[in-house]
């Protein structure tokens, strides 16, 4: 797994997942549960710890990292982290989001 817990930030979509993800049947679950509420058409090529899929047409890999990752580009993310502030409540208890990347 690349860099675990830590992500590049040349990601082109990510969410939160509803539930934790431990193995690649959650993962998978997760995955299907999000397509379905954002409208999207999935295809799952690779069902591991990584998955790459297929999604409205366009392939991806799959990453879990930290939550406070997506907001790292915001003004605001950058404020608070001159402040010495630098792990969200999510991103101490080691909660991740999935991110997706372009393959």
């Amino acid at each position: 797994m690349k860099n675990a817990g830590f992500v590049d930030l040349d990601f082109s979509l990510y969410f939160e997942p509803e539930a934790g993800i431990n193995t690649p049947k959650d993962f998978t679950e997760e995955l299907t549960a999000w397509a379905k509420r954002e409208e999207k058409h999935l295809c799952i090529l690779e069902a591991t710890m990584e998955p790459v899929i297929i999604l409205d047409g366009v392939t991806y890999v799959c990453r879990l990292a930290d939550p406070e990752v997506a907001s790292r580009k915001n003004s605001l993310w950058k404020a608070i982290c001159k402040r010495g502030v630098t792990h969200s409540v999510g991103g101490f208890l080691g909660y991740k989001w999935v991110y997706l990347y372009k393959k």
